[in-house]
């Protein structure tokens, strides 16, 4: 495996700087050449074989700097040993995905277990989670809906009328309220800001000609005395 053009290498990657992560079209196929890889024979091969690969696991897993994991992933370059355990592991869910077999793994938290025979099927979930706690499934299972469907999750917006800032889902790409009454209440509010001082003026002068109508055409107005109710 070999650092694709448009990257810069490990020897111009910093401890703690995050690598532009991999790209979309090139993870799958990094996975399978990743999953015919051996370690041992890498680790004693070309001496920039092992870093480049290491350098684009770094980029496959986009950790963030301070990430307590880039340590791990940088120790694999003297424990080849390891790296060749995930490895096997990659192989074994392939594998499992090639077949359309049950593949399981299991963590500190729980297991996760994807069904290949369901991937692309309506037939519910491929992926699924035994987690340690229900806060941690509803959690998970949340996310990975998020994750699989980016156009729909980016239709998530908030309100931006000041009262509501309510989350909801947009019909529309622009669309900012969550409903018309909120679009409504926006608009109005606009209107009296922008709209304001004419308003005024023209209420003065209504006000100017019923007193002058009521008294003399020569007469100097006062300003009415501001009530609670005046803003």
């Amino acid at each position: 495996m070999t650092v694709s053009r448009k990257s810069k290498g490990p020897n111009y990657a910093a401890a703690n700087e995050r690598l532009e992560p991999m790209r979309k079209e090139r993870i799958l196929p990094w996975l399978v050449d990743l999953s015919r890889v051996n370690a041992a024979s890498l680790a004693d091969g070309r001496p920039g074989d092992l870093p480049n690969l290491i350098y684009e696991l770094r980029q496959w897993l986009d950790l963030e700097p301070d990430e307590p994991l880039n340590a791990e992933v940088r120790g694999l370059e003297k424990n080849p040993a390891r790296l060749q355990a995930m490895i096997d592991r990659v192989t074994e869910l392939l594998g499992a995905v090639a077949d359309r077999k049950r593949f399981r793994a299991d963590y500190s938290g729980g297991s996760v277990i994807l069904d290949a025979g369901k991937l692309g099927s309506e037939g519910g979930r491929a992926l699924s989670y035994r987690d340690a706690n229900l806060e941690d499934a509803v959690l998970r299972v949340a996310l990975d809906d998020l994750y699989e469907d980016v156009e729909a999750a980016m239709r998530i917006q908030r309100c931006v009328e000041p009262d509501c800032l309510r989350v909801f889902l947009a019909e529309r790409k622009n669309q900012k309220y969550c409903s018309h009454r909120c679009a409504n209440k926006m608009a109005s509010r606009v209107y009296r800001k922008t709209h304001g001082k004419e308003r005024a003026r023209r209420e003065r002068a209504r006000y100017e000609r019923r007193v002058r109508e009521r008294t003399a055409s020569n007469v100097k107005v006062a300003r009415r005395p501001r009530t609670r109710g005046d803003s």
